[in-house]
């Protein structure tokens, strides 16, 4: 993906473009810092952030990239560069050989902007399906390093006799609202909001409604689920079947470990999110800023020194309040999925990748498998795929760096499973 930067002389402004897209053309970012060496900046309404180091006399700007839990390293030059073909294989491309539908979908005083894709010919009881996001603000068609899985997956399935609903995350693309203000209970309210809009709409009386999330996206589902009878049946994709603490600490000493750091430094990133888990669910946030600070100073004097070499001991210790210590990370830490699966008396299907370093898949799969209850089970599966990643491509390296690099957005034994499995509980 090519992107541009500029700032204005003399002004601590930082304006994003990218060339091939009408919608991104001098986009003002935020929280933006530069210093004679150093540019960083955020970009809320797609949860993008760059930091990064150059020097006046270079010829770039190298740094960091995130989206997401997704980190890729990014440099900018002086002089444009020569564009590199993204292949994407799986991408639909319009005409399309069935109806979209343009929706707004209201949530309380959020509006949600979405698109139902509806299978043609299929006859009038077809299954629909919602499709909720993981982690971070992500647009209807989940569009992510070049890759837009949720576009793939309402492709797939309206060729296969499969209506679609999927919609933009608060605060982007055409969803008003601000997602970094949002709860978990507010995200998997607006998949319920969603649900209840397809559940009034008269042309879907007798259709089967479910919902398949993707990692958070998954807890989403489960909560929207529960005491919700418009539900039918729910698919987790590469989700939580544990706990929101238990796979947020095992993944932070896996990421760290695939991408090639020490183990220890695997082991201090590990150590540090189990700490201030620890401290969130002891200390309530009127009393925690004091003990999370001093753990934060005592944990960072500990710090490998590669880490201390990019991370200064301000910005390490304002990112960890902000990425936890707030309604959303609270939830997340005290989310435990045996509480909803042993609710829900409707078929779930849990598919996790062999080689997934963000929702690591033995434990997680078996969190699923161990808690479906006596009513769910009998149509329920949870299985782990070989070679899959976190979005559930064939990888081969399989780091977090792959995803971008893969042509493939989804696996098509993935699409495939999803398909039979509904096709066989409507039999």
């Amino acid at each position: 993906m090519d992107l541009v930067i500029h700032n204005n002389p003399g002004d601590q402004s930082v304006f994003l473009s990218d060339p091939d897209s009408e919608k991104l053309k001098d986009v003002k970012m935020d929280k933006v810092l530069l210093s004679d060496s150093t540019v960083s900046f955020h970009y809320p309404k797609i949860g993008l952030s760059f930091k990064g180091n150059y020097y006046r006399q270079g010829d770039s700007i190298q740094g960091v990239m995130s989206q997401m839990d997704i980190k890729w390293g990014a440099t900018f030059y002086r002089e444009i560069q020569e564009k590199i073909v993204i292949k994407r294989p799986q991408e639909p491309k319009p005409p399309f050989a069935y109806p979209n539908e343009e929706l707004t979908i209201k949530n309380g005083g959020v509006s949600l902007g979405a698109t139902l894709t509806l299978p043609k010919n299929s006859g009038n009881n077809f299954p629909i399906v919602v499709l909720a996001s993981g982690s971070g603000p992500q647009d209807r068609d989940c569009d992510l390093l070049g890759h837009k899985t949720f576009l793939v997956i309402a492709d797939y399935f309206a060729r296969n006799g499969i209506g679609c609903l999927r919609f933009d995350d608060r605060g982007t693309g055409k969803s008003s609202g601000v997602y970094n203000q949002a709860s978990l209970k507010d995200l998997a309210s607006d998949v319920k909001a969603c649900v209840t809009f397809l559940s009034n709409d008269s042309r879907f009386a007798n259709n089967p409604i479910g919902i398949a999330g993707h990692s958070e996206g998954g807890m989403h589902a489960l909560m929207a689920s529960v005491k919700n009878k418009d539900v039918c049946f729910i698919i987790e994709l590469a989700s939580v079947g544990t706990g929101g603490r238990e796979v947020l600490v095992e993944q932070q000493y896996l990421i760290p470990l695939k991408s090639g750091k020490s183990e220890e430094y695997a082991a201090w990133n590990r150590d540090l999110y189990a700490g201030v888990c620890a401290l969130l669910s002891t200390h309530n946030s009127e009393k925690i800023v004091d003990p999370l600070n001093a753990f934060l100073d005592e944990h960072y004097q500990k710090a490998p020194e590669e880490y201390k070499a990019v991370n200064n001991p301000v910005n390490f210790k304002l990112g960890m309040h902000i990425f936890l210590n707030n309604d959303w990370g609270r939830e997340f830490i005290d989310f435990e999925a045996k509480d909803y699966l042993k609710r829900l008396k409707i078929p779930i299907l849990a598919i996790n990748g062999a080689e997934d370093i963000q929702v690591p898949p033995v434990s997680n799969s078996s969190g699923f498998d161990q808690h479906f209850s006596k009513k769910s089970r009998p149509q329920s599966k949870a299985i782990i795929l070989p070679e899959l990643n976190h979005l559930l491509q064939p990888c081969k390296t399989c780091t977090i760096m792959e995803y971008g690099e893969n042509e493939i957005t989804i696996s098509e034994d993935v699409l495939m499973l999803m398909r039979d499995w509904i096709e066989g509980l409507n039999k």
